[in-house]
């Protein structure tokens, strides 16, 4: 079953189309207004959570989707997902011209979390079989269930039964193995002309050198910030001596993501030009990452994941997904919803706050923790070079600790209350273990355990796993929180094959995030305003540079541009009245992370 991701690329999702409070700035990877929330309108814990939600994280009214007839159960049909749930979801973010910002797919309380998907793994199997060569599917590692989060994230695939989404290494926002960026950045034909293209630098001949040139430059136009065609057209340049045009394409594939300045300098395809002032000037300025993982990033719906975890343009050759969590889950074995609204009044205000303590990694006899363990060291190295700690502990839970940052662990069995530890607002904690997210019976140790006592997010699987990393959170995961990623970045970025996993939790919530700050002068809270208005920005203060801003008028995106000192804002095309806007900058880095201004105003 290796590399079952050249089987299928599955999918890329089109739109149709995209009292006074003070001022505020708030934190996000993303933020509320890249964010639907749906809400059961027939059940009462689901509108309590999501008012919470709505008020602490400040969610345009335009965002909140209320549904009505969701079964009051915790199982349910692949069915229901599509025509009770995403397609109305769908429709209202249409409607409501939506599309174009929208990252975030979040339930509140009372939705059905586990799904029957046997018509889609029956297709799989059948379409596997007619594959060349042929293969099986093993019912005992690809189960007929699935998760409402995963379901969601795949929502592309799934409503087109496209069923490739149930396979183990599925999700290409997953940070992949660096060894796969310059080998694997398409799937089908087009990666076979990748790879016709790369054997000339070896061993082709002059005239087959001057094709592959050709042809990787033409994948460039297509896909302006795919790496891999970037950084090989850098290496074919080099080798003929010519450092300006190898310069370029460097440079290029730098601003792309690629982040590794030692595999770089070690790179013998560059001997030739080394010497040249202005291309090692740009080698001395990349970034310091091991050659490990593809690099962490921020997530945007509009983004197309190529196979090797970079960026395409190219149809066919990109997956887009939806980053999606439950708020909670209050009944059943869930927790009370008293304990699922407090725990988010925590997480809300975890943002930004760089709490200080440890990150812990569970290492007993348990199978359950030996499917991680293999990455423990290398993910507390990655935390140490952030200047975070982690500890290989040899418990199922740290004992007596009160600066548990996040926790790794797998048990079948969890007593947080016995262990005497403390989880530190913000904290990620999970258990690789079977029945973790499946919330209807009382076997093993639920997610919620860990929700109840003060993580901001965690997850299980729906139905039985078996101990396969790629269905569970690599631990990595803390790596790329403590670098500044939401909470759903931060998973969604650690699952290769996350269509069993169930998350739940505070999307949103980011406490090593470094937001862009400005301020606004033109506008005023309250002020009223009429025909065209000058608007100025000022981001002398931020602590990180500024790439981008956007501009959203009720929640709709009117302006997605760089980040301009002024713009003019015509409010002629409004209605009279209340309106509120959002002036959002993003920060020039590869997480992209934002900072706003929300200041309502009359036209």
């Amino acid at each position: 079953m290796a590399d079952l991701a050249k089987f299928a690329i599955l999918f890329a999702i089109s739109w149709t189309a995209i009292g006074f409070c003070p001022a505020t700035i708030c934190v996000a990877g993303g933020g509320p207004e890249n964010l639907v929330l749906v809400v059961n309108a027939d059940s009462a814990a689901s509108k309590l959570l999501a008012n919470y939600y709505i008020a602490g994280r400040q969610i345009p009214s335009r965002n909140v989707i209320y549904l009505n007839g969701i079964p009051a159960r915790e199982v349910s049909s692949l069915e229901v997902f599509r025509e009770k749930i995403f397609k109305p979801v769908l429709q209202q973010i249409e409607e409501r011209k939506l599309g174009n910002s929208v990252d975030y797919i979040i339930y509140s309380a009372d939705f059905p979390s586990s799904y029957n998907i046997s018509a889609h793994t029956t297709l799989l199997a059948d379409q596997l079989k007619q594959a060349t060569p042929p293969q099986s599917l093993p019912a005992n590692i690809y189960g007929a269930a699935a998760s409402l989060t995963s379901l969601t994230y795949f929502a592309g695939a799934v409503i087109s039964d496209q069923p490739a989404w149930i396979l183990l290494d599925s999700n290409t926002y997953y940070r992949k193995p660096a060894s796969m960026i310059l080998r694997q950045p398409f799937v089908g034909e087009r990666q076979a002309e990748f790879d016709s293209a790369t054997r000339a630098f070896d061993s082709g001949s002059e005239s087959d050198r001057a094709k592959a040139i050709k042809t990787l430059t033409e994948m460039a136009k297509q896909n302006p910030r795919q790496v891999a065609v970037l950084y090989w057209l850098a290496r074919f340049h080099a080798q003929d001596g010519d450092a300006k045009v190898a310069t370029e394409w460097l440079t290029a594939a730098v601003r792309a993501g690629w982040c590794y300045r030692t595999q770089t300098k070690s790179d013998l395809a560059f001997n030739k030009i080394d010497n040249d002032p202005i291309f090692s000037g740009i080698v001395d300025r990349i970034p310091l990452e091991p050659f490990e993982f593809a690099p962490t990033r921020g997530f945007k719906q509009v983004y197309g994941w190529g196979v090797n975890g970079m960026l395409n343009e190219e149809p066919g050759q990109a997956n887009r997904y939806f980053l999606s969590t439950m708020l909670g889950v209050t009944r059943n074995h869930g927790t009370t919803e008293e304990e699922a609204v407090q725990q988010l009044k925590i997480s809300m205000k975890a943002d930004a706050t760089f709490p200080v303590g440890k990150f812990y990694f569970s290492d007993t006899a348990d199978v359950r923790n030996k499917t991680r363990k293999p990455s423990y060291a290398g993910t507390i190295k990655a935390l140490q070079r952030l200047g975070q700690k982690g500890e290989i502990i040899t418990s199922i839970l740290p004992n007596q600790k009160s600066d548990v940052l996040g926790l790794c662990t797998g048990s079948s069995s969890v007593n947080w209350t016995a262990s005497g530890s403390r989880l530190k607002p913000g904290a990620i904690a999970e258990s690789l273990t079977s029945h973790g997210g499946r919330l209807s019976n009382s076997s093993q140790t639920k997610l919620s355990e860990f929700i109840r006592f003060g993580a901001a997010g965690s997850g299980g699987t729906v139905t039985e796993p078996y101990a396969i990393q790629a269905k569970f959170p690599h631990p990595n995961i803390h790596v790329h929180y403590a670098k500044g990623c939401s909470l759903a970045e931060s998973f969604y970025q650690s699952i290769s094959g996350p269509f069993q996993y169930l998350i739940v939790g505070d999307a949103l919530c980011q406490p090593w995030a470094k937001p862009p700050v400005f301020t606004v002068d033109g506008v005023t809270v309250g002020q009223t305003i009429s025909g065209k208005t000058r608007l100025n920005f000022d981001a002398n203060t931020s602590p990180v540079p500024i790439a981008g801003m956007e501009l959203y008028v009720d929640g709709v995106l009117l302006l997605r541009d760089r980040f301009r000192d002024s713009i003019s804002f015509d409010t002629t095309g409004l209605s009279d009245g209340y309106h509120e806007i959002r002036f959002v900058a993003i920060a020039n880095s590869p997480i992209e992370t934002t900072g706003r201004i929300i200041m309502p105003v009359l036209i």
